[in-house]
């Protein structure tokens, strides 16, 4: 009998059993899509962004090159960091005395980390979304599928009770039954777990290139701060 004949052929708590493994299957697969598409993005604007800062010397020009780098997370932090340096040496304008201006670059500093601290917690808080679930299934998929296997077990002995026999005809149904949920249970679990790994990494990898990144631009916008400070032209 072919595969598609043994799944119908399997009994209604069969059927709900693969069914329900079947949609987190399918929900699985759309998540890791979702995640590997925004890591994607996120490398990719990681890349450009090197680029950017071998190339350029002060923050002005820096957020014109921001526009070259693709959408995405890594795009709307750094915009958000650049705006934030830009609000706060507004609000907080040089002193014309000499005196104050050592003041006024390490105030000016304290500030700059403290609102790129609120805004990467802000902006990286979902970026671990989804994982839950990935977790979920892979724990949860497999006692699913080992679920489908007893009572597909118990229906073989079942139809053993029935017929007074144990022919072949007798328990393959029961059997082929067990085995489709162990196999659609682990079919569930093992791209979740992998995925669950996968993109956990990737998440610690981003937040330290991250961290990376900004310390780097926190040193264009030092260089800038110091111009200033000197009453260079920047």
């Amino acid at each position: 009998m072919s595969l598609w004949h043994l799944i119908l052929s399997v009994g209604p708590m069969g059927k709900f059993t693969l069914g329900l493994l079947f949609l987190l299957s399918v929900f699985t697969w759309a998540v890791i899509l979702a995640k590997w598409q925004a890591v994607r993005r996120a490398r990719r604007g990681l890349a450009a962004l090197e680029e950017a800062f071998g190339e350029e010397k002060g923050a002005a020009s820096l957020a014109a090159l921001l526009e070259k780098i693709p959408e995405g997370l890594l795009r709307q932090i750094l915009k958000d960091y650049l705006r934030a340096y830009s609000r706060l040496k507004k609000e907080y304008a040089r002193p014309e005395a000499l005196e104050l201006r050592t003041l006024w670059f390490s105030g000016l500093r304290t500030l700059l980390l403290s609102e790129w601290e609120r805004i990467r917690e802000e902006r990286t808080r979902d970026f671990p979304s989804y994982l839950g679930f990935l977790a979920t299934v892979g724990n949860t998929a497999p006692f699913i599928g080992l679920f489908g296997t007893v009572w597909g077990i118990m229906a073989a002995f079942h139809r053993i009770g029935l017929k007074g026999n144990a022919t072949l005809a007798t328990v393959a149904p029961g059997i082929a039954e067990a085995l489709i949920a162990t196999a659609m249970g682990l079919f569930a679990a093992i791209p979740a777990v992998v995925a669950y790994n996968y993109f956990t990494r990737a998440g610690e990898a981003f937040l330290e290139d991250l961290s990376r990144l900004e310390r780097r631009l926190l040193v264009l916008c030092e260089r800038e701060l110091l111009s200033q400070a000197l009453g260079q032209e920047v």
